[in-house]
């Protein structure tokens, strides 16, 4: 089956190798506070900081998903108030696992962050929780600090879950970045990242909150000793670690990523029965594409893909039944891109 479902999605080809290397080489059963694991995780966080041109001052952390992340945010690093601001789904459940301190401000699909920037004001929370790839509606934004009003100390932290590893990212405008692995990183599900600034890790010190496992402070203190907090996926790692080492710069990622999306707009520009779900190409984001169209339509093309083993995504939350998604990951490749092309083309 091909996958070209927004997550979990097509692993990278070269990982099955790498797991059986993984498991020649006992690394799925080092103890995670060895000296051998240490080294891998200090190796790990290194290819990550090069390839990725990850500033040196920021921290890497590997939990078990994105979802984890927003609650770790939420938990560590909130002083009295975070502020939302979302247009799609898993934005919304992100603001809804805070919702005791959490003030939420929803937008249309029409506009971007830096205009909800202007029509904001002065943001009233100490810590601006944004996303920057929405899954749910193959939204991409632009992460800009000067587009908000914040107070000095006050934190951003950024959902960039379909979207880190495939494209760069900006990682001096925000403070925390998080994701899950089975998207572009293109490894099976199982594991998240959350990246912090010294600025996030100076609130996660003044809060001083070391009372639940996952707290900022405990990473932070294992990281030190390159340990994690407790019993992590190794293969996960081991994998990411790989992975990173083998495929090219995230620049070079990110050039190839948008080479592989203008092959799919030049494909869906001239297809009647469906239009983009998000009409302004500035929005939308390059490693998510969502179309609409009529229910049935939909329905058709799905069962076509089915039967010639191609998986494509569906809606997903108000746009279930007339969207549908997908996935330009790092891992799919521009022969998986005509597969799918030529399918539509000459069967529907």
């Amino acid at each position: 089956m091909l996958s070209f479902y927004p997550g979990p999605s097509k692993v990278h080809q070269e990982a099955l190798g790498y797991i059986q290397e993984a498991f020649e080489q006992g690394i799925v059963s080092i103890n995670h506070r060895s000296k051998r694991f240490e080294k891998l995780l200090e190796a790990t966080f290194e290819v990550l900081h090069q390839k990725w041109n990850i500033p040196s001052n920021y921290t890497i952390y590997f939990v078990s998903s994105a979802t984890e992340a927003w609650e770790i945010v939420i938990r560590s690093l909130v002083r009295e108030k975070s502020t939302h601001v979302y247009n799609g789904a898993f934005g919304k459940k992100w603001a809804h696992y805070a919702a005791s301190t959490a003030e939420s401000i929803e937008f249309s699909l029409d506009q971007s962050l830096a205009e909800i920037g202007l029509q904001l004001g002065p943001i009233k929370g100490d810590t601006l929780c944004l996303v920057q790839s929405e899954t749910s509606n193959g939204t991409g934004q632009q992460i800009r600090r000067a587009d908000f009003q914040l107070t000095e100390d006050a934190l951003i932290a950024v959902d960039a879950t379909s979207s880190m590893g495939g494209i760069e990212l900006p990682w001096d405008e925000a403070d925390v970045w998080l994701a899950s692995v089975q998207k572009c990183i293109g490894i099976p599900a199982g594991m998240g990242l959350l990246i912090c600034s010294p600025k996030a890790l100076a609130r996660a010190k003044e809060l001083n909150r070391s009372t639940h496992y996952n707290d900022v402070l405990f990473l932070e203190e294992n990281r030190k000793m390159f340990q994690t907090q407790m019993t992590p996926n190794v293969l996960s790692i081991y994998l990411v670690y790989r992975l990173t080492q083998q495929l090219p710069s995230l620049s070079e990622v990110h050039l190839a990523t948008l080479a592989k999306m203008k092959l799919w707009t030049d494909f869906w520009d001239n297809q009647p029965d469906f239009s983009y779900l998000i009409e302004n190409p500035a929005l939308r984001l390059p490693t998510v594409l969502a179309l609409t169209g009529e229910p049935g339509k939909i329905k058709q093309l799905h069962q076509l893909c089915l039967k010639k083993g191609i998986e494509l995504g569906k809606g997903y939350g108000a746009w279930k039944e007339t969207s549908f998604r997908i996935a330009n990951f790092p891992s799919h490749t521009f022969e998986d891109i005509e597969t799918l092309i030529q399918t539509i083309q000459y069967e529907l």
